[in-house]
């Protein structure tokens, strides 16, 4: 199991803790779903029991209890649940101050995405797919940090985990023509009746545009580490793909959480 956590963005390692998943190190036993698969379904009938089991060792391999996971619904959409409010239908990303909470955002060509403020100690994690990218769902994560958590933008810090590259993702032209209002290089082949479309890109140009520093967005195209955001498609012994797989595709996740400070730990002995 490779959880890739040794990116430079969010390792403040007295503030968080947080990684991307592989395909490896877990029980699954159908072959597209083989071996780490995070997630169960009626379509996807990886058994519930052998998720959880999957769980179980990511939990034990990263260092966090399996109880406290909170995932994001995969809605397509740019909805975020302020955990501690009122949670909506439908939430494509998620933010919080809390402490032991594991966000997790998942991904199977879709961005596993993280954010972190080790200023205000403050987490996201958002699932974003191409509809969601359009929807704006990054942003949506940076700004209910900023109006929820008094967060600065200079301060937050952004990861973008293995997702699908321009090599390997196409749409209808109508579809990915969109790409191109946030940055020509989004559609290298715009006259093409399926365009190849960059999603990693456009997330981080909408990101810059928002007001995230350039330098605190870790994607592909850091190139002394670019491993982080792989191709899925294109790594089939390292990550599951639905462009690759099909239907039947397995599901690796992005997570990250806030640790407990010295002083919180101390007071939680004390209550013992």
């Amino acid at each position: 199991m490779h959880d890739r956590k040794n990116f430079s963005l969010l390792c403040v390692s007295d503030c968080f803790g947080h990684g991307f998943t592989t395909r490896s190190g877990g029980v699954s036993c159908i072959p597209t779903l083989s071996s780490l698969n995070l997630f169960s379904s009626c379509k996807r009938r990886d058994p519930v029991a052998v998720v959880m089991e999957n769980k179980r060792r990511l939990a034990l391999h990263a260092g966090f209890h399996p109880l406290p996971l909170q995932s994001v619904k995969v809605n397509h959409a740019s909805d975020v649940w302020v955990l501690g409010q009122a949670e909506p239908d439908s939430y494509d990303s998620m933010v919080t101050n809390q402490s032991g909470l594991v966000l997790t955002a998942p991904g199977a060509d879709c961005m596993p995405i993280l954010f972190a403020d080790p200023v205000k100690r403050v987490i996201g994690a958002a699932h974003a797919g191409w509809k969601g990218t359009l929807m704006g769902v990054a942003m949506a994560t940076v700004n209910a940090m900023v109006t929820n958590f008094d967060c600065r933008l200079n301060d937050i810090l952004v990861a973008v985990g293995p997702a699908v590259g321009v090599c390997c993702f196409t749409l209808p032209r109508e579809q990915a023509l969109d790409f191109l209002s946030i940055h020509p290089d989004c559609v290298p082949d715009p006259e093409s009746p399926k365009p190849h479309v960059d999603i990693r890109l456009a997330s981080r140009v909408l990101l810059q545009n928002g007001g995230v520093l350039p330098e605190h967005i870790h994607d592909d195209s850091v190139k002394d580490q670019n491993w982080v955001s792989q191709c899925t498609s294109c790594h089939p012994d390292d990550f599951f793909s639905h462009v690759r797989d099909g239907l039947n595709f397995g599901t690796q996740v992005g997570f990250l959480w806030v640790k407990e400070t010295a002083k919180q730990t101390a007071a939680a002995v004390g209550q013992t």
